[in-house]
């Protein structure tokens, strides 16, 4: 499979809009000699509480999805491409999987929540339109982004899945899934920790337990079977051999690559729990940029070596070895946006 071309350029500024969604108050329960107990749920009990209190049972009770059959073009949508109006476009043009960028999932006043950057009811009522028009399109939400706060390690991936399933039940089961696009920030500061892929891991096995869709996308270098190095931080100079102040390279370098971080996370949740894994090949100064603009190779293949090696070799995390499936494999591309400089530009017909 092949990821698709991007929409509008992917944010990388997080916006400000919000429907946040806060927990029922707990009415008290039980008596102490004839004074009132209340009942206090702790952090990681309200989740669940507000998803019980969101929705029946049964309506929590969710058919397995699947994506569509044969070639996925995937794009990635934001609030700028509602308000203009192209993700219908897209679709005709043969996008089949559309991620919305992006939701994070925070805790304010003691309260998990989800926060869209993206107007959710003009997202459902796109897909209506996508629906009159009968395109097979699947929808997810997307987490992360560059500069994006990770999720709140107040609670665990498992009390984070029922905080999103409640929210998704709540907007009438708009997403059929999630996709995970953690990355790194403008100062460096930003990292994975053992905590975090822990809880990207348990929110992803327990979201497929449910029945929906599970997608990662990695900058290359987060997901990467040219390393052997396996670190959570991501701060690293990139792998190619750019050289400071030449090929339009930095002078003073660029600390912004992984090393194989999402590989972590894959080990621990297990590829039964993922449906597809985008290497995002547009990854600033990233070693698809320096092999096809700076080194001569061709797209179709550098893409093999990239496929063959996720694919066959793998990345040794620990006992485990991290192979990822070619029918899983999706590799992302930027077209009209990207400068072929700094990030490897793709136009769609190249890509076919």
């Amino acid at each position: 499979c092949v990821g698709g071309p991007v929409l509008p350029q992917r944010s990388r500024r997080q916006l400000k809009t919000s429907n946040a969604h806060r927990t029922d108050r707990v009415k008290p329960r039980g008596h102490d000699n004839g004074r009132q107990r209340r009942y206090s749920p702790s952090l990681r009990e309200r989740p669940m509480l507000f998803a019980m209190s969101v929705a029946a049972a049964a309506a929590l009770s969710t058919p397995e999805r699947a994506l569509p059959k044969g070639r996925l073009l995937v794009g990635y949508a934001t609030d700028r491409s509602l308000r203009e109006d192209r993700v219908v476009a897209a679709c005709r043009q043969g996008v089949n999987v559309v991620i919305w960028s992006f939701a994070h999932l925070e805790v304010e006043d003691d309260v998990p929540r989800v926060r869209p950057t993206f107007d959710v009811d003009l997202v459902r009522a796109t897909q209506k339109r996508l629906e009159a028009e009968q395109l097979d399109v699947r929808h997810l939400v997307a987490f992360g982004g560059w500069n994006g706060p990770h999720p709140d390690e107040k609670l665990d991936g498992r009390a984070w899945f029922e905080v999103w399933r409640a929210w998704n039940v709540a907007h009438g089961f708009v997403f059929d899934g999630c996709d995970w696009d953690l990355e790194g920030n403008d100062d460096a500061s930003q990292n994975l920790s053992e905590a975090m892929v822990a809880l990207v891991a348990d929110f992803c096995r327990e979201a497929k337990r449910h029945g929906y869709l599970i997608a990662l996308a990695p900058a290359e270098s987060y997901l990467d079977a040219g390393s052997a190095e396996v670190d959570l931080l991501l701060n690293h100079e990139p792998r190619a051999p750019w050289r400071p102040g030449e090929n339009g390279f930095p002078a003073a370098g660029f600390p912004y690559a992984g090393r194989n971080a999402y590989a972590a996370v894959l080990a621990r949740a297990g590829m039964d729990s993922v449906d597809a894994v985008s290497v995002q090949l547009y990854e600033g100064y990233s070693s698809a940029c320096y092999a096809l603009t700076r080194g001569g190779a061709a797209l179709a293949t550098y893409a093999e070596e990239v496929a063959a090696g996720l694919s066959t070799k793998g990345v040794t995390v620990g006992a485990d070895v991290v192979r990822v499936p070619r029918e899983k494999l999706l590799l992302g591309f930027a077209n009209g946006w990207a400068d072929n400089e700094k990030f490897i530009r793709v136009e769609p017909e190249d890509a076919a």
